[in-house]
Order: C-alpha cells, then sequence, then structure tokens
C-alpha cells in the first residue's frame, strides 16, 4: 500500500501507471472531489512527450503523419 513521504510524495503502483500511460516526466493535476483525491494527466500536457523515446526508423509518410497528429490537423 503506496504512502505519502515526510515530502508529500507518493509512489503511484506499476500497474496503474502502466494501464493510464504515466510515464516519467508526465504531468498531473490533483483534483479535490468531496472526500477524495484524483490524480489526472494534465489537460495541457504536451502531447510531443508521449512519442519521446518510442524511436524506430520510420518511412517519410509515417513522420509526416505523426507530425499532423502532433499539431492536432488529423484526428489520432
Amino acid at each position: 500500500m503506496p504512502r505519502i513521504t515526510s515530502k508529500g510524495q507518493i509512489t503511484i503502483p506499476q500497474n496503474i501507471r502502466n494501464k493510464f500511460g504515466f510515464l516519467p516526466g508526465t504531468e498531473v493535476d490533483i483534483i479535490a472531489e468531496d472526500n477524495k483525491a484524483l490524480i489526472v494527466k494534465s489537460s495541457s500536457e504536451n502531447k510531443f512527450v508521449k512519442w519521446l523515446g518510442r524511436g524506430r526508423r520510420r518511412r517519410k509518410q509515417q513522420i509526416d503523419h505523426m507530425v499532423d497528429q502532433l499539431r492536432g490537423r488529423i484526428d489520432e
């Protein structure tokens, strides 16, 4: 069971991080709701971050498609 440290930090279990895509450096918001605290991915998170470290050789068309997605020109 996770505990809060003296610095206010908490470790999110690996299975929860995997399920919700919380990668190192992911920005989150803490939302107080009644007697609950919710941790959600920040809506202002840079979409480019999800592509970092996922490099593999791609054709120019694939790269152009990813750039269009990042710039919001097409749906994901």
